[in-house]
């Protein structure tokens, strides 16, 4: 599932670059809002689905068997721990979480080891060394992201700092980064970001 919704925020993405004439540049700007949100609610879901089942008991690709590492073994309590363990809180015994909305944002890389170590699966090691290992892409993908959602001179410093890590142009909205460059590969900094996320996602589940 993860794959299918990358492969199509990736088709969504070049399907936006041929949106080149003057009118239609309302909305191509739309559609790399939407195509960036999708990857980042992509990538969120993921790991939040990757962590829910290592604490409540998985086998990985490898055939490692790891036994629960919560109680009570349910989704709820994965998700307490977790509201917590990202909000420097402490985590009580057997307390739940049912709102959603409450739950950390899953995919931001300063708040995973936190979470792994409160969670405390079998496989913590790889979930820590593949989530938090210094592949750029989810976070950069979040860092635009969110300055398209809240427009503002912070978030969009914010962006601009990321210019150094790429053949960049001025940044006028900041969906103009998703265009950047890789200067490694040359590929646009979108797919870039996405084949981060489809590296991490492979490795995270062995």
């Amino acid at each position: 599932m993860f794959e299918l919704r990358i492969t199509r925020c990736e088709e969504g993405f070049k399907d936006s670059l041929s949106m080149t004439s003057s009118h239609e540049k309302e909305r191509r700007r739309h559609r790399l809002e939407g195509v960036l949100s999708d990857a980042w609610q992509a990538y969120c879901s993921f790991v939040r689905q990757l962590l829910i089942r290592s604490a409540t008991g998985c086998s990985t690709e490898l055939g490692v068997i790891h036994p629960a590492s919560i109680l009570p073994v349910n989704w709820q309590r994965a998700s307490y721990v977790a509201m917590r363990a990202s909000q420097g809180a402490m985590v009580r015994p057997g307390n739940l979480n049912h709102l959603l909305r409450k739950e950390p944002t899953w995919g931001d890389v300063t708040h995973i080891v936190a979470i792994v170590n409160a969670l405390n699966p079998g496989n913590a090691g790889n979930l820590i060394g593949t989530l938090a290992g210094g592949l750029p892409g989810p976070k950069h993908c979040q860092l635009v992201r969110n300055a398209c959602a809240h427009r503002n001179h912070q978030t969009r410093a914010e962006v601009e700092s990321l210019a150094t890590s790429y053949l960049a142009s001025r940044v006028k909205h900041p969906t103009d980064a998703m265009v950047w460059r890789d200067p490694g590969t040359m590929q646009f900094a979108f797919l870039s970001w996405l084949d981060d996320m489809r590296t991490i996602a492979a490795r995270a589940v062995q």
